[in-house]
């Protein structure tokens, strides 16, 4: 099967980015995996001054928040994908509203997916070792990256753990739901990608 890679750089366009805020207002540093948000919590996106329009169903921000527009959640939550959906306004720099309606997908399912033998990457023997012998190592600088479908089963998106990759991935079949409903997102095949 065919894994793409949600892509945070658009071309044309680069990077697109802002920073969040939570409400209720978070005691540390967001992460996305790891953090514990109330059922309640909404959040606030401002986009980079460099941003004069935002037209993506996809984006990153700077504080590591996942931003997806109201379609792309609605393709996921009909996928059953697990993920908490997190309210959020964005607007521009200087304080206008974008247009349309967003959500920070916040605790993206994370599997230790990796092939780690056939994938190229640095520090390999290291990595190698580490996964017999604790504590772990973090995969970083892939040149190529090998997927165990067994290890991903039937998710259709997830982030890869022991990995620097923050980028999301996606089955193919949900790669095909988000080309049918023409969502603007940059996707490249995993075999393809250049962290």
């Amino acid at each position: 099967m065919e894994y793409y890679i949600l892509e945070y750089q658009y071309p044309r366009k680069g990077f697109i980015s802002g920073g969040a805020t939570f409400v209720p207002a978070l005691d540390d540093y967001y992460d996305p995996i790891n953090t514990e948000l109330p059922p309640h919590t909404t959040a606030e996106v401002t986009l980079d001054s460099n941003l004069r329009k935002m037209d993506v169903d996809f984006f990153y921000t700077g504080t590591r928040a996942t931003v997806i527009s109201d379609a792309l959640k609605q393709l996921l939550e009909q996928r059953k994908v697990v993920a908490q959906f997190v309210p959020t306004k964005v607007h521009y720099y200087n304080n206008v509203p974008v247009f349309g309606t967003y959500w920070i997908a916040h605790k993206l399912q994370a599997l230790d997916a990796v092939q780690y033998e056939q994938s190229q990457y640095a520090g390999k023997a290291m990595v190698l070792r580490s996964i017999n012998q604790p504590p772990r190592r973090i995969a970083k600088g892939f040149e190529k990256i090998v997927l165990d479908e067994q290890k991903i089963g039937e998710a259709e998106l997830f982030t890869l753990n022991y990995t620097y990759i923050s980028n999301p991935i996606i089955s193919e079949a949900l790669y095909q739901d988000i080309r049918q409903h023409k969502l603007k997102i940059y996707m490249t095949p995993v075999g393809e990608f250049r962290p």
